[in-house]
C-alpha cells in the first residue's frame, strides 16, 4: 500500500492548567506527490470557556468561527473514532507544524473525556525548517518566505493551517530536491510519538514539582540545624541546577546543616559546582569577587556521617 500523508492542525478554546480544550481539528490528506485526497475542518464544541484573547480586536490570532458556531457543534467524543482512524491508518505519515503541542492536545482531549489514548506519531515541519533553513518563523511567515499564495486561506482555521503546512513542506522539498519520504527520513529527530510525549510530560511534571520544593527553600535558614557544617549563602552552578533531583538533595542538606540557598550571590558566598566546571582560573576569579567555589564531592564530605 502506498504511503499517505496527513497534515493536521488543532485550535483550542483555552489551555488553562496546561490542558488544551480542542475546538477544531483540521486536516489535509495527500499522496506522495502532494495531490490532495481529502480535507476537512472538524469544528467542535469545547464545552468550556474561551480564553478572552481569542476574540479580542487587539489579538492577531482570532479563531476562524464565532463562539456561537463552536457551541452549536458536537464535542470531541463524537469525532474521536474518526480522528483516531485518520491518525492511525496503515501506511499513514502524520505531519504538523510545532506538532508537539497538537499531539498533546489530542492526548489531553482523550484524557479529558476518559477515552483511550491511541498511539500515533507526528513529524514537525517547524523543526525540519529550522534545521534545513537555519531560521525560526511562524507558519504564515514561512508561507511568505516561500511566496505561497494565501488569498484563499484563513489563518487559524485548522484545515487551512494544515494546508499551509503541506504547501510549505512542498516548497521545501522542491528547494532541496527531495521527495517527501526523503525529507522525513533525513529529519527523523523531528518525529515525536505519543509514548515519547507521555515520558516527556511526566518528566516535566516531576521537574516542576521538585523545582517548586527547591524554590521554597530559597532564602530560608533553619533555626535548629542538625549541624553547623555550612554557614553563609550558597548557590548552584548551572550543571547542578539542571539536575533537579541533585539540586533538591543539596538544598535540603544545606538547610538541615546551617546553610542558606540563594538564587544569586552578593558577596562572601559559595558556589557549589560540578567538578568538571572547576578550574584554577575560575577559583582565582571567584576569589577576586569574594566568592568561594566548592565541588559536589567536597560538599557531601562536609556532611557529618
Amino acid at each position: 500500500m502506498d504511503n499517505s500523508y496527513l497534515f493536521f492542525d488543532i485550535e483550542c478554546a483555552n489551555c488553562f492548567n496546561g490542558e488544551g480544550k480542542m475546538c477544531s481539528f483540521g486536516y489535509v490528506l495527500s499522496d506522495a506527490d502532494f495531490n490532495i485526497l481529502d480535507s476537512q475542518d472538524l469544528v467542535m464544541n469545547p464545552e468550556t470557556e474561551f480564553d478572552w484573547y481569542l476574540f479580542s480586536n487587539k489579538n492577531g490570532c482570532s479563531l476562524a468561527y464565532s463562539k456561537d458556531y463552536f457551541r452549536m457543534q458536537h464535542p470531541f467524543p463524537d469525532y474521536y473514532k474518526g480522528v483516531k482512524n485518520l491518525m492511525t491508518a496503515p501506511s499513514r505519515k502524520v505531519i504538523g507544524f510545532s506538532s508537539k503541542n497538537d499531539l498533546g492536545f489530542v492526548v489531553t482531549a482523550c484524557e479529558r473525556y476518559d477515552l483511550p489514548v491511541f498511539n500515533f506519531a507526528t513529524y514537525d515541519v517547524a523543526k525540519i525548517l529550522e534545521k534545513l533553513e537555519g531560521k525560526t518563523k511562524k507558519l504564515h511567515e514561512w508561507g511568505e518566505y516561500f511566496n505561497i499564495k494565501t488569498d484563499n486561506l484563513v489563518a487559524h482555521k485548522s484545515c487551512d493551517d494544515a494546508m499551509m503546512t503541506m504547501l510549505v513542506l512542498q516548497e521545501l522539498c522542491k528547494k532541496h530536491n527531495l521527495s517527501i519520504e526523503e525529507i522525513l527520513e533525513k529529519n527523523r529527530e523531528s518525529h515525536l510519538s505519543v509514548e515519547k510525549y507521555a515520558e516527556q510530560r511526566e518528566l516535566k511534571r516531576h521537574n516542576d514539582e521538585v523545582g517548586a520544593k527547591i524554590k521554597d527553600l530559597y532564602g530560608k535558614k533553619s533555626k535548629c540545624p542538625y549541624s553547623k557544617s555550612f554557614s553563609g549563602s550558597y548557590t548552584f552552578g548551572f550543571k547542578i541546577f539542571n539536575d533537579v533531583d541533585l539540586s533538591y538533595d543539596i538544598a535540603q542538606l544545606l538547610y538541615k546543616h546551617g546553610g542558606m540557598l540563594v538564587k544569586r550571590l552578593q558577596k562572601n558566598g559559595t558556589i557549589i559546582m560540578d567538578d568538571s566546571q572547576i578550574t584554577p582560573e575560575l577559583i582565582e576569579k571567584m576569589k577576586k569577587d569574594n566568592l568561594t567555589v566548592i565541588s559536589i564531592d567536597d560538599f557531601y564530605n562536609k556532611i557529618p556521617k
